[in-house]
């Protein structure tokens, strides 16, 4: 059998590939083009609160499909505070919700661990209050939530 040697170069989208050989042969090769990154992702979000009750304004995990922790993990903190009450991220199991088709959908019906961040509104206020977190994930994916929050 006679030696190969495969030249593979990507320019601009373009990809080419020669093969040098006893006998040839020939390849297809699909070059798709990543969107650069920019940096994070930015989510917004909205909760309502009555009262100093605390709330679960956000929650995130890393687990495998057989709904253990996936190492490394996620992570979760709070980039700016709120200004009329308290936050804290709990690292507690919590019930997940990943949606059907998601194969970590089975670990839905058990608590799983994970990071939870917590508002508790000052007592006896009322009004506009505002948090962001930042979550990333083991695949170098990276949130920002800002959590906007009314409390009544």
């Amino acid at each position: 059998m006679g030696s190969k040697l495969f030249i593979l170069a990507c320019a601009a989208g373009l990809a080419v590939v020669s093969a040098a050989s006893a006998q040839p042969s020939r390849y297809v090769v699909t070059v798709k083009p990543v969107a650069p990154a920019a940096g994070y992702q930015k989510l917004s979000i909205a909760k309502a609160v009555v009262g100093s009750n605390p709330i679960r304004v956000w929650a995130n995990t890393a687990i495998d499909p057989d709904c253990s922790v996936h190492e490394p993990g996620a992570s979760l903190t709070i980039l700016e505070p709120p200004a009329h009450g308290t936050a804290v991220i709990k690292d507690d199991p919590y019930f997940a919700a990943f949606p059907p088709g998601n194969p970590r959908a089975a670990c839905n019906s058990r608590k799983v661990p994970g990071h939870q961040a917590f508002y508790t509104a000052a007592s006896g206020y009322a009004g506009h209050d505002r948090m962001v977190l930042q979550g990333s994930s083991p695949d170098g994916a990276v949130r920002r939530i800002a959590v906007d929050i009314t409390v009544r």
